[in-house]
């Protein structure tokens, strides 16, 4: 099997194991998906906000805020399958911007 075959099959298992970061802490009652904390539910668990995520929090807004693409109280199984969108257009993205660099590098060596 090619190489780049093994990688597309290996990114696709990735994205289809998106969900567990959401599905696992649902299941044992551990509150939102593991790393994908706020400040404030830092503070919640923690007792104190980390400066540097104070900081931080309101440079970045994601473009797909919280996987959401629909209602914010969708069911588990909306929400995975948002999760499995969202790693795909993520994905996709990598590789167009990847593809578009290795085109004009390929140009460049040409001239």
């Amino acid at each position: 099997m090619k190489t780049q075959k093994k990688y597309i099959i290996f990114i696709g298992i990735l994205i289809i194991l998106c969900p567990l970061g959401l599905i696992v802490p649902h299941y044992f009652k551990a509150g939102e998906a593991w790393g994908e904390w706020s400040v404030e539910s830092v503070k919640q668990q923690t007792g104190h906000e980390p400066e540097g995520m104070k900081k931080t929090a309101a440079v970045y807004s994601a473009p797909i805020p919280d996987y959401s693409m629909g209602k914010k109280d969708d069911s588990l199984s909306n929400q995975s399958i948002n999760y499995i969108i969202s790693g795909l257009i993520g994905t996709g993205i990598i590789l167009l911007i990847t593809f578009s660099i290795t085109k004009l590098m390929s140009l460049k060596k040409e001239k």
